[in-house]
């Protein structure tokens, strides 16, 4: 079992592992563990460790892991100002389109109206009965999500509930997490719904606009919980459509930060008709190289 150590001994720690403190003062390196969580920035720190080992590479200095520390708040405030703009864009839009089939009812609340479009599949055709059953659990997820926002406290919400009135669509999807609007997208039979929402976002078809939503979705919640976003290996594959291309700085592997960065940014981009963000972005990404490499070619 691991032992509580205080900051002295947590600073001493890292100089045993060979991080020098150079300019920083012991006092500072203790602030900077107490306001950032000695584990927190473990993760970090191992991205400077000899490869196999658990020391710092020779000459790795506590400014060093400061910095790049302080350079990743600073990007992750960027998505989540690029989501700020992204999510309720996509929301709307979403809710539009889909309104529109459904009108003021709660169709969709109806199992038809989502995968499998088909029947449980035989036992012995494994590949079919495994993809018919993830679909029938996220189905599943949604529909719970959805009976569970019935008792949220939102006024406009409770005005449908009271008045014994369905709860129109238009109004459900501005409670739902960005992670259960995601599933939704997944989930819908008819895809075809979604044409006009990725034809407004100028992406190739309704399949890379879904698993945008996906990709942003996760990307979004490594921001909204403080994680680290720099040499940070994703664990799916970002889709990258033209939009993100046409802004890209190099080669994107599908697995990086950056390629969800730049997805990211072709997207706000798209959305705002203008390319600031990506400018922005992309050039704080690229204003330290050491940062740039741990979004490019991560590590962990």
């Amino acid at each position: 079992m691991k032992c509580w150590i205080d900051l002295d001994a947590q600073v001493q720690r890292h100089i045993d592992r060979g991080l020098q403190l150079r300019g920083i003062s012991r006092k500072q390196f203790a602030l900077f563990l107490y306001s950032s969580n000695y584990y927190r920035v473990s993760g970090y720190g191992r991205c400077f460790y000899e490869p196999g080992t658990e020391m710092y590479k020779t000459g790795t200095s506590a400014e060093l892991l400061m910095d790049i520390y302080d350079h990743d708040r600073a990007i992750r405030n960027m998505v989540l100002e690029g989501i700020g703009v992204v999510e309720p864009t996509l929301r709307s839009r979403v809710a539009y389109h889909v309104a529109h089939v459904l009108g003021g009812d709660d169709g969709y609340l109806r199992k038809d109206f989502y995968l499998p479009s088909t029947a449980e599949p035989d036992a012995l055709d494994v590949k079919a009965r495994h993809r018919w059953n993830a679909e029938v659990r996220n189905r599943d997820k949604v529909l719970a999500s959805f009976q569970e926002l019935r008792n949220r406290n939102e006024i406009f919400i409770q005005h449908h509930i009271k008045n014994g009135d369905p709860i129109p669509f238009w109004a459900i999807i501005e409670v739902v997490s960005f992670g259960t609007f995601s599933r939704f997208l997944r989930a819908l039979r008819d895809k075809s719904l979604l044409g006009p929402v990725t034809k407004s976002l100028n992406l190739e078809d309704e399949r890379k606009f879904v698993q945008a939503v996906q990709n942003l979705a996760f990307f979004r919640n490594i921001a909204a919980h403080h994680g680290r976003i720099w040499n940070r290996r994703l664990d799916g594959h970002v889709t990258l459509p033209q939009l993100a291309l046409s802004v890209k700085r190099e080669y994107l592997s599908p697995k990086t930060p950056a390629a969800a960065l730049t997805l990211l940014a072709g997207l706000v981009d798209q959305i705002e008709g203008d390319n600031s963000f990506s400018t922005t972005l992309l050039d704080l990404v690229h204003d330290s190289d050491e940062y740039a490499r741990g979004c490019y070619r991560p590590i962990l």
